[in-house]
């Protein structure tokens, strides 16, 4: 794997005692994924303690991260380059490769609906029968069972490439589905489940109505994180405050009490090596992952990452962190400071972004961390060790009234959390947990083996080119259905058993099996030739004539990169005299806007009076 790679790599130039190579230090950035919806169960595997914890929204996820959907739960994941994924009931999904034009999962088993709403992203779904290629602007489900395996094309065209017979199928809104197994494909109803399809509608409306409250909001966010923006209208208000010398924008949560301060909402967890925050506001993903946190006059305000040249916003890169905070530690108690920012933030794994500095447990000892350096030590979140997991709210447990002089004076800093830090860390389960549930019924340790199998893949694999695979997979033979094959429709085996099963020999164990389209064999919704409605995509003209099944043209690897739900970038503010106050994002010249409120009048708030004077919202004086 990268991360892999990236350690090795850094291992070998500190043992040399040369300096960390520049490649590690502004490595371009990580791709990362987000679970956006979760009903009943959802578990994600932990490889380094072989186990499965319960998953929560806004648990984020990468390359080699799996995870398996309850007997009935339901889940919703996206990746911010256009991909979307929905799991069924009883489903594994692993993620074998993620970049901005291309997605790779890996569906073991079970039901799942992938839209591809990337300007030029291509999507490759695989399975034990074959693998699906999805374009810009498709959809597809994919049901997948033990002994066969079904592609139904919800919108546009997708190409189901069947390992058996080496040859390409292409299946297309409106028309017959592709039903195989390892040796023959046939032609299926084409028909969706439809307690499945009335989710995913339900999920599709909610997406619309969100992406219809976007305001102001999306003019302030780069397009990558414009679906964003509802949350930020819905929770607090933009503002021009004085800052470093001149004017920002910010944006100010209004939704929170008294005393609120960043990386106090939510929990600490281990993944990719790094304290990762989940936070338990609907605000938290995107403001603590993106963008940096700023503290004026004892007011925070966040500062997004530059949407555009021209607009007043802080220069601040785009790049994904895991929880941009330095330690403390003294005795018992362990804390955590929010950098300002243009600190350093030092991690074990390449997120990209200039202030990311990999370390190792060899140059641990060479990093000079000195808490009297960060400008927001004053404003540190102590704790004890004992709450440092399994805690989701730290403002409940943290320790009152702990002066600047007692942290500079009493408490060491440390780049990262290591044994040092907080006592007995290298054995602590709980670490990786999502949220504090028990995990009673978990998925056999037979679908371990897939997963297995699929990280030598990513250990060996590179990087795919997006256009070139797609150009590939439209040269393939494009083969002949088999009108006389009799291809049974897909049964899932449900591998979620009670906890202490999980070991016990399959022999021993009685799995249940059912049809993955639960209203049986040729029962559900067709989708019309016009498909499904892709969220963020306009929908075909009414009246257009529908096109047969047939390969789609290999995408162009020269156009823009799109993200889900696609948002219509606000222009591009018109100049203004030198002296004027800064534009707000989509507003021109003429005509002036109407007078906003003022911070602190928005929703019964009280202003703290000591930031009436840095706070702006209007010309500056």
């Amino acid at each position: 794997m990268i991360k892999r790679f990236v350690q090795s790599m850094v291992f070998l130039f500190l043992a040399a005692g040369l300096t960390l190579p520049s490649f590690a230090q502004n490595a371009p950035p990580v791709l990362v994924g987000r679970v956006t919806d979760v009903e009943a169960d959802l578990l994600r595997y932990v490889p380094e303690e072989n186990d499965w914890v319960a998953a929560i929204r806004d648990v984020p996820f990468a390359v080699g991260d799996t995870f398996y959907s309850g007997s009935q739960g339901r889940a919703e994941l996206m990746v911010p380059n256009g991909s979307w994924v929905r799991l069924g009931s009883a489903t594994q999904i692993q993620f074998i490769n993620l970049d901005p034009d291309f997605a790779e999962t890996d569906v073991a088993t079970g039901a799942v609906r992938l839209y591809n709403n990337g300007l030029r992203t291509v999507i490759k779904a695989d399975s034990p029968f074959g693998y699906v290629l999805s374009y810009p602007g498709s959809a597809f489900d994919f049901y997948v069972g033990e002994n066969s395996v079904e592609v139904v094309a919800v919108k546009g065209t997708v190409n189901f490439v069947h390992t058996g017979t080496n040859a390409r199928y292409d299946a297309a809104a409106g028309f017959p589905s592709i039903l195989a197994d390892r040796t023959q494909v046939a032609s299926g109803a084409g028909t969706v489940d439809p307690d499945w399809d009335a989710w995913n509608m339900t999920r599709d409306q909610f997406w619309a109505a969100k992406a219809a409250l976007r305001g102001p909001s999306a003019g302030y966010l780069p397009p990558v994180l414009q679906g964003d923006a509802y949350v930020l209208e819905e929770n607090g208000r933009w503002v021009r405050v004085f800052y470093e010398g001149r004017e920002y924008w910010f944006w100010r949560p209004t939704t929170v009490g008294a005393g609120w301060a960043p990386f106090t909402v939510g929990r600490w967890t281990e993944w990719y090596g790094d304290q990762t925050w989940i936070p338990a506001e609907p605000f938290g993903y995107v403001t603590h992952h993106y963008g940096n946190w700023v503290l004026v006059d004892n007011q925070w305000y966040w500062a997004p990452p530059m949407a555009r040249p021209g607009l007043p916003l802080l220069q601040m890169d785009f790049a994904w962190y895991p929880g941009r905070v330095s330690w403390i530690y003294s005795g018992s108690y362990v804390g955590w400071v929010p950098l300002a920012p243009r600190e350093t933030y030092y991690c074990h794994y390449a997120w990209g972004g200039p202030r990311a500095v990999i370390v190792t447990s060899i140059d641990l000892g060479r990093i000079n961390v000195d808490v009297r350096n960060y400008a927001y030590a004053g404003h540190a979140v102590v704790i004890s060790q004992n709450n440092f997991y399994g805690v989701s709210n730290y403002r409940n447990v943290q320790v009152a009234n702990v002066s600047t002089t007692t942290i500079i004076n009493n408490y060491h800093a440390a780049p990262v959390v290591n044994n040092t830090v907080v006592n007995n860390y290298s054995n602590m389960k709980q670490k990786y947990g999502y949220a504090n549930v028990t995990v009673d019924e978990k998925p056999h340790a037979s679908v371990l083996n897939r997963i297995q199998q699929n990280e030598k893949i990513i250990h060996e694999g590179g990087k795919v080119n997006a256009a070139a695979l797609g150009q590939q997979v439209k040269n393939i033979r494009q083969g002949s259905i088999n009108q006389g094959a009799r291809v049974q429709q897909p049964k899932v085996t449900n591998y979620i058993v009670p906890a202490a099963d999980v070991n016990r020999p399959k022999s021993e164990v009685a799995f249940q099996q059912r049809e993955v389209k639960t209203a049986g064999k040729g029962a559900g919704v067709r989708p019309g030739p016009q498909g499904r409605p892709v969220p963020g995509q306009p929908a075909r003209p009414a009246g257009s004539a529908s096109k047969p099944p047939g390969p789609p043209p290999a995408p162009q690897a020269s156009k823009p990169e799109g993200a889900p739900p696609r948002v219509q970038t606000v222009g591009q503010p018109s100049p203004k005299p030198q002296g004027t106050a800064p534009a707000r994002p989509g507003q021109g010249a003429p005509p002036k806007p109407p007078k906003p409120a003022k911070p602190g009048e928005a929703k019964g708030e009280k202003k703290p009076q000591e930031a009436k004077q840095k706070e702006k919202q209007e010309k500056p004086q």
